[in-house]
């Protein structure tokens, strides 16, 4: 299975990036905007795809602020953006909505049950299972 250098270089930023926010809480904006700017300038054409995952995105910071009382911060936005412009094609977005939903309900659940249920939940280290998941599965250029 070959996956393209771009790929995996998205990939060593996501590692890095939920580092970051396991242990501080918090990622740094440059890392992940020289991510965006990356896939930008090897994916243009994406552009489109990019927007809508950012939709998606503002969407399910709503929903997880409204109903679960957690933070959805900006890292996590800017990850979303990330996999708009990585994706091969308009399926591929609809199997990254179906793994994200599945993969961030096991992980709350592991979350809340198994670590800490007070503790603020990072959401870094579950967008980087749904990236490699869309990797094995050929969803990501």
């Amino acid at each position: 299975m070959m996956f393209s250098a771009l790929s995996l270089i998205i990939l060593g930023l996501l590692i890095l990036a939920s580092l970051f926010d396991l242990k501080y809480k918090a990622v740094p904006s440059v890392l992940l905007t020289a991510g965006i700017f990356t896939a930008l300038l090897v994916n243009p054409h994406n552009l489109i795809l990019g927007v809508i995952c950012l939709v998606f995105a503002l969407m399910i910071r709503d929903l997880i602020d409204n109903v679960a009382g957690s933070e959805f911060g900006l890292a996590d936005i800017k990850v979303f953006v990330i996999f708009g412009l990585l994706l091969v094609n308009v399926q591929a977005l609809f199997l990254m909505i179906v793994i994200f939903v599945i993969f961030q309900f096991a992980y709350t659940v592991i979350w809340r049950y198994k670590i800490d249920k007070k503790a603020e939940m990072p959401f870094v280290p579950c967008l980087l299972a749904v990236y490699i998941a869309l990797m094995l599965l050929g969803g990501v250029a």
